[in-house]
Formats: C-alpha cells, structure tokens, sequence
C-alpha cells in the first residue's frame, strides 16, 4: 500500500505492546476510529516486546482488518525505550506520535494532532500549572507511583534543567529528522522519554506543552517491584545523567 505523505497530515504513530492483551484490540480499534474522523493519513507501528500472554496472536490478527498497521517483535522482552525506538526507525512519516498501548491521555489526543502540525515537539504535561491530578482512594501501587514520578520530576529538573519536569507521559509527538535517527540514544528499558527531550533541547528547541486532568493508573505492565530491572533502570539514569554533565563541560 502506498502512503500519501503530505506535509500536514501524514502521521506515524509508534504503540509499543507488552502483556496487552486485555485491551490492545480494543484500543487499536478506538485509535481507528478517531483518525478516520478527523480524516487524517496515517500508519500504526505496533511493537510487540516479547510479551508472554496472547498479545502477539490478538495483533497479527488485527492485519486483515487494517491495511496501514505494521507490527514489529522482539522475541525477548527488551524495555519499552529499545521498542519505541526501534519502532521509529520504521515508521514512514516525519511527524512521529508515541503512545502507550493503554492509551492514556486519549482524550488530547486531537489537540496534540493539531499542535504538531504547527511545533517540532509536543508532550502532554502533568506537572503543567494548568494540569489537575484527581485524588481518589488511592491504592498503595498508586502512592508509590506518584511518589516515583516525584522523584524523576526534581531529577529532571536539578541535571537537565527541564523546568516542566515530567517527562515520562505516555503520549507525546515530535517532528523526525536524519540527525535524531543517527543519533546513539543510551536508554533501553525507561528513559527514551528524557533523551528525546534533552535531544531537542540542545537543538534549542523546547518541547510544547499540553497540560491535563489526570489520575494515577492502579496497573500497569511495568512492574515497578521488580527489584533486577529497577536497578537496570537506575544505571541507565546514572548513565544518562553522566553523558549529560559531561557534554556541558
């Protein structure tokens, strides 16, 4: 199939997939929907990261039903910033939107559309003045989590001066170029999210910001128990923070 790649309306969407199956079907189809209405060219890179429930069968299956979705596997789990990059690097289009497979923050989804026809890079923003967390019986998964997006908030902002802070919402988009694809990212498992903000960031170009209501998720596929790959995600930080500081001497 051909894709019509205008200027202002092809867009390549980037979905990586891990132990989805209870819901990645139904999301692809909800995605679909939305962009068939707003009458917008379009592919979906769906990259399945070696998950170990139903989720590869349930999104090959979903080939017949859409001509513009192509899927990518990682016969092993290798963390969500390997998958997204990975699936970059096959995606057709310049304008690149990344969302996880839960699509959160679907509800701006059309105005991150609409903003990055006009900016290079756009994120949806819960640290944002105008953005509003909704506090509800919070679970102590959900205490926990809040309590580590803290954290990578104040580290953002002390290492790499990005004064927004958060970083880590799974929904953003930006404009790719030969420079970021040849560019060696150091993340595999978390922190792709930062590195391509700080890419752009000593590029001069600062990230746009969509400020949202929100509330913390009580599940996700990332198991922040998980004693091994937390410090795997660590040094990656430490590296990260490391590279950073001894660029800017």
């Amino acid at each position: 199939m051909k894709f019509n790649k205008t200027k202002t309306q092809f867009i390549s969407f980037v979905i990586p997939c891990f132990n989805c199956e209870k819901f990645i079907k139904k999301n692809i189809f909800k995605l679909v929907k939305k962009l068939k209405k707003k009458r917008i060219n379009y592919e979906i890179i769906l990259v399945n990261d070696g998950s170990k429930d139903k989720t590869k069968l349930i999104i090959n299956n979903l080939k017949s039903s859409f001509n513009n979705l192509r899927i990518f596997e990682n016969k092993v789990n290798k963390g969500k910033s390997y998958s997204v990059l990975y699936g970059i690097k096959k995606t057709k289009g310049r304008k690149i939107i990344i969302i996880d497979c839960d699509l959160p923050y679907f509800l701006y989804l059309n105005k991150l559309i609409e903003m990055i026809n006009k900016y290079k890079l756009v994120i949806v923003n819960r640290k944002d003045k105008k953005s509003q967390l909704i506090l509800k019986n919070l679970s102590l998964y959900q205490i926990l989590r809040y309590l580590i997006g803290l954290i990578i908030s104040y580290v953002n902002i002390l290492f790499f001066g990005i004064i927004a802070g958060d970083t880590q919402a799974g929904l953003k988009g930006f404009h790719k170029s030969r420079d970021f694809l040849k560019h060696k990212f150091i993340s595999k498992y978390f922190f792709f999210d930062l590195e391509l903000i700080l890419w752009f960031q000593k590029k001069n170009i600062l990230p746009k910001y969509i400020p949202v209501k929100f509330t913390i998720p009580d599940k996700s596929t990332i198991k922040f128990l998980n004693v091994r790959k937390n410090i795997k995600i660590l040094k990656e930080l430490i590296k990260i923070i490391t590279n950073n500081l001894l660029k800017v001497k």
